[in-house]
């Protein structure tokens, strides 16, 4: 990531461990787009409960992993920025 921003000159690297709390935002995505693979893939197989499912909720959340890191430290940025 920048140290700070290109345009407005905003810091984003606050303090050492700052981002320990973006952790709990990529929880939440995580846990919302696993809920989101088992819901639409619940259409696809038979049973509700098939075990197939683990593993394209396992790809779903690999594959969105560096997406998830960004975003989750974007959002941590905004909920502790300063108005």
């Amino acid at each position: 990531m920048n140290k700070k921003c290109e345009k407005c000159g905003y810091i984003f690297e606050k303090e050492p461990g700052f981002f320990f709390g973006a952790m709990y935002v990529s929880y939440a995505l995580g846990i919302a787009e696993a809920v989101t693979v088992f819901l639409f893939g619940r259409l696809f197989f038979e049973s509700a409960y098939d075990m197939r499912i683990i593993f394209w909720i396992a790809l779903t959340l690999i594959l969105l992993s560096s997406f998830n890191m960004r975003f989750s430290r974007i959002i941590w940025i905004y909920l502790m920025r300063k108005f």
